[in-house]
């Protein structure tokens, strides 16, 4: 069909929060070796219109509530450069804070006040 896959999208997301947390100083692996795991417990996402292979795509992520447990993100999938912007998909996940045994724990400092001082951005 010559269209991204539908399922790709969610990878987008992933990158995207990837991102966006190295670039504001909130590391995965550095949580992880504090004992947290960030786990997917919820996943949305409306498509508008179809990627195509090999095309440049900008992925716009926004960190939008956090609690002590969980955090939420949303994203927009967009065609850079296009005029006007296109908007391809928008989505969002939200993600619980688990402990290395899989089992819902608080975020721990700092990472708790970085992630709340995001949530304002």
């Amino acid at each position: 069909m010559g269209v991204v896959y539908h399922a790709n999208y969610i990878v987008y997301f992933e990158l995207g929060r990837t991102e966006f947390m190295r670039a504001h100083d909130v590391h995965y692996a550095s949580m992880e070796r504090d004992g947290m795991r960030l786990a997917v417990v919820e996943v949305g996402v409306r498509y508008l219109r179809g990627a195509r292979y090999d095309e440049d795509l900008a992925i716009e992520t926004r960190l939008t509530e956090a609690s002590g447990v969980r955090v939420r993100f949303e994203y927009r999938v967009i065609r850079p450069g296009a005029a006007p912007e296109e908007l391809l998909a928008e989505g969002f996940t939200v993600l619980g804070c688990v402990n290395a045994e899989g089992r819902p724990t608080r975020i721990q400092q700092p990472y708790r006040d970085r992630i709340l001082e995001l949530v304002g951005i």
